[in-house]
């Protein structure tokens, strides 16, 4: 790592939420392979729930094996802040593998509104049809409003107008457009 990409990874483990944040949207501009390792240490021991949820968010554009494997294991880990989790699963809407589909599937379930919602988006994203009879239970009795955004509700029936409406001709064979190999 560089020195430059050093004193990045210390203001994303930061005092401040804002800090945190504002160092992961720098690691979006210098986004190189070298911030794997800390970037997946942020999110599994980062001291606070905004440092690990600020990691899964810098993450996005980083699209390794080992980083989708992080966010999985982040959305998987019910011990953790529904924020951090919430995180992961929306970055995985951008860059994930076949495994992360059920990952996200299964999150659709989980107690956390936070990361219903996020799981809801993530599989729009990825115009992933085995979601959609989950989605439409959530539209009809998932009315809880995450802060800042709208209902569960709300975020299911976008994610089933992307499902249905996705055009067929650029999509893989897989289902999806963004998977990365293993």
């Amino acid at each position: 790592m560089t020195n430059e990409q050093t004193r990045i990874v210390a203001r994303l483990n930061g005092r401040t939420q804002m800090e945190a944040f504002e160092a992961a949207k720098a690691i979006w501009e210098n986004s190189e392979t070298s911030l794997e390792r800390p970037l997946i240490t942020t999110l599994m021991s980062g001291r606070r729930p905004f440092n690990r949820a600020a990691a899964a968010y810098a993450m996005q554009l980083l699209k390794t094996p080992k980083i989708i494997k992080a966010l999985e294991r982040a959305v998987k880990n019910k011990t953790e802040h529904p924020r951090v989790r919430g995180e992961a699963a929306e970055a995985l809407a951008h860059g994930h593998r076949k495994k992360s589909h059920d990952v996200l599937l299964k999150g659709l379930g989980d107690r956390s509104k936070d990361l219903r919602f996020w799981c809801a988006f993530a599989l729009g994203e990825m115009a992933e049809q085995r979601a959609i009879v989950a989605l439409r239970q959530l539209v009809a009795t998932d009315k809880r409003v995450v802060k800042g955004f709208w209902s569960v509700a709300k975020e299911a029936t976008d994610a089933i107008e992307k499902i249905e409406g996705a055009n067929k001709g650029h999509r893989r064979k897989d289902g999806c457009c963004f998977c990365v190999r293993d």
